[in-house]
């Protein structure tokens, strides 16, 4: 008996000196749109949790989600050129619009507005501070979000936060300088899908994913970023040409990311279509293989294991890539 109590004890002891394991990162995933909505937010959200379930290390402890209001849908004109019974017919529908469903869509908006608003309180510096959150992510998030303190927001991750975008994160809050010198590029446009080459910044970072020196994709809608300044981000991704015209030469940044004060930010274009985000073979109309879907999986998880410190790599500004 004497002898259990000393193996018992010295257990005890054993484990008051073991380090206690450390916490997930605790993230929050925002997919709510105040613009544009792409159809490939459901897959993104699929894809964010399944990374979640195989990293022990990382938490997602709350989703900001659209709100579920339906705001009515204005008729569409007709596509030019069109006969004087197409035109009759769009203005009719207008007026029956401005008559009888207009009013009734302008509360629905202001509604979802006001909706938009109470969702994004979580993202308010005390919220963040208080839930103790590591990361926040915008997986393509539209549109001037209201939240809350924009500058607290940057701040932040100024002081230590991680943030990161997907795709439409930079058609987010375009006009906010605190959030546009956080991430540090802008959506400028884009034209059709295309086939696509990537070219690696950098081979040896978690964001690169293994996938090496070149990256090809089947078909991907792909932005055009201005006001970068390229002294600021260390490039992961980027193209050597214009995606539209192979003949305009020139660096189009497409990942990267950067220290911003003690913060991380992990930023990727990619994302707009489904069967990037989507590993199921079955996904109808997949263009993009299975295979590099698991590779753009691959790239995220990189990303947001580095912005978050669970992986190493280099922010040191690659202005001389080409």
């Amino acid at each position: 008996m004497k002898n259990k109590s000393l193996l018992l004890l010295s257990a005890l002891a054993m484990m008051s000196v073991l380090p206690a394991a450390a916490e997930p990162k605790r993230l929050v995933v925002c997919t709510i749109t105040e613009g544009f909505r792409h159809s490939s937010i459901p897959e993104s959200e699929k894809a964010l949790q399944a990374i979640d379930e195989a990293s022990p290390d990382l938490e997602i402890v709350q989703w900001l989600r659209q709100p579920k209001i339906e705001l009515p849908v204005a008729p569409r004109p007709p596509k030019e050129p069109a006969d004087k019974a197409s035109q009759d017919k769009y203005q009719r529908a207008m007026q029956a619009w401005d008559r009888d469903v207009k009013p009734e869509a302008e509360r629905k908006k202001r509604e979802l507005h006001e909706a938009v608003k109470k969702s994004l309180q979580a993202l308010s510096p005390q919220a963040l501070r208080d839930n103790r959150i590591d990361a926040v992510i915008f997986s393509n998030t539209t549109g001037n979000l209201p939240l809350p303190d924009l500058q607290g927001f940057a701040d932040w991750v100024r002081s230590g936060g991680a943030f990161i975008g997907m795709h439409s994160a930079t058609d987010t809050l375009k006009g906010a300088l605190p959030y546009t010198e956080m991430i540090c590029g802008i959506f400028e446009g884009h034209r059709e899908q295309v086939p696509v080459k990537l070219h690696a910044g950098d081979k040896e970072h978690p964001a690169n994913a293994g996938i090496g020196a070149i990256w090809t994709l089947a078909q991907e809608e792909m932005y055009l970023i201005k006001q970068q300044d390229r002294n600021l981000v260390r490039s992961i991704w980027f193209m050597r040409h214009h995606p539209n015209d192979p003949k305009q030469e020139g660096f189009f940044p497409v990942a990267w990311v950067r220290k911003f004060g003690e913060g991380r930010v992990f930023y990727t274009s990619l994302g707009h279509r489904e069967d990037l985000w989507s590993t199921d073979p079955a996904l109808p109309d997949r263009i993009n293989s299975v295979e590099t879907a698991a590779q753009f999986r691959k790239h995220l998880t990189g990303g947001i294991r580095w912005a978050v410190g669970l992986e190493t790599g280099s922010s040191e500004p690659n202005p001389q890539t080409n």
